[in-house]
């Protein structure tokens, strides 16, 4: 009997379950008639959905695991895009400078510089000229 008495009423109260839950799933959980307010919440939701995915691209760059490894052995100095898959770069390894040539179908060294040319420029290259001006003067 008791048993009867309580599927009797899961059965009367079933209709009505189920449109307040048809009722909260497409409205979430407003008056069927306020879309106006449902539309303001969807646009505000995704609005803080995308302002969290330029938040963690910001963060992500700021932070980049490349930027702290500074004074390692390997340091990429300068790069030269040729075309749209071709690059060169200057790579510092150690005292050595290596010219790679970057493509599609791999890696290969163009040449190798074996001490800085900013320092040969600077040093021995003002040495050199004002040697010359001493012997032309």
């Amino acid at each position: 009997m008791r048993k009867t008495s309580l599927l009797a009423l899961l059965l009367a109260a079933g209709p009505a379950l189920a449109d307040g839950a048809q009722q909260s799933v497409a409205t979430g959980g407003l008056p069927a008639g306020d879309l106006t307010s449902a539309a303001i919440r969807m646009v505000l939701g995704l609005a803080v959905v995308l302002a969290l995915l330029g938040a963690t691209a910001w963060v992500s760059r700021r932070f980049r695991m490349g930027a702290g490894m500074r004074g390692g052995l390997i340091e990429v100095v300068s790069g030269l895009s040729l075309g749209a898959r071709e690059r060169v770069v200057l790579i510092r390894v150690g005292g050595d400078q290596v010219l790679v040539g970057v493509s599609p179908s791999g890696m290969r060294t163009l040449h190798v510089l074996n001490q800085n040319p900013n320092d040969s420029q600077s040093g021995n290259g003002a040495g050199a000229f004002s040697n010359y001006l001493d012997r032309n003067s």
